[in-house]
């Protein structure tokens, strides 16, 4: 599930975009598949999930990055499109604000997960479920305002954004006045 989710983010400007030329930063790709070696090889095959209370919330945090890497990238989108326009504080609270949420949709998931296919995805040698719940949401606020520090930076700041975002744009026009 995990896999098919991240292929899904990586797939989306590419699709949107309509050509091949449009991805998503290399460095975001790599993290996204560090996340998935982390969690599925080294996490649940090896069993640092359960050896150590530690594993799980550097997982949590590193979600939570991704997490405001993906409301950072919805944001700026919007923002560079025009269909937005926020100051740098408004920035940062959405972007801290998306990260929270999915950070709370993916606890959701995992409560549904420990009810329906009794996998106890929730808690660990160390903690209550309801603690660790509470830890993982506590560390996806932190990355999430990391990300919204920086992110907001980054539309604020960055002169190659500007330069990037014109040739994504002049890509798309011409997909769009092809047709």
């Amino acid at each position: 599930m995990l896999c098919f989710l991240a292929l899904i983010i990586i797939m989306i400007p590419p699709f949107l975009a309509r050509t091949n030329r449009i991805n998503l930063p290399f460095e975001i790709e790599l993290f996204v598949l560090l996340w998935l070696v982390l969690d599925m090889t080294f996490g649940r095959l090896l069993g640092l999930y359960e050896a150590s209370i530690w594993y799980d919330k550097i997982i949590h945090f590193g979600n939570s990055g991704l997490f405001g890497l993906i409301a950072f990238l919805a944001i700026y989108t919007l923002k560079m499109t025009g269909k937005i326009r926020t100051g740098v504080f408004i920035n940062l609270l959405a972007i801290f604000l998306i990260a929270l949420g999915l950070g709370a949709l993916w606890e959701i998931l995992e409560y549904i997960t420990d009810l329906i296919l009794h996998e106890d995805t929730q808690g660990s040698p160390l903690m209550s479920p309801l603690n660790d719940t509470m830890w993982d949401l506590i560390l996806d606020g932190i990355g999430g305002l990391v990300g919204g520090v920086l992110g907001s930076w980054y539309m604020k700041h960055s002169s190659r954004s500007l330069v990037r975002w014109k040739k994504f744009m002049d890509i798309v026009s011409k997909q769009v006045s092809y047709k």
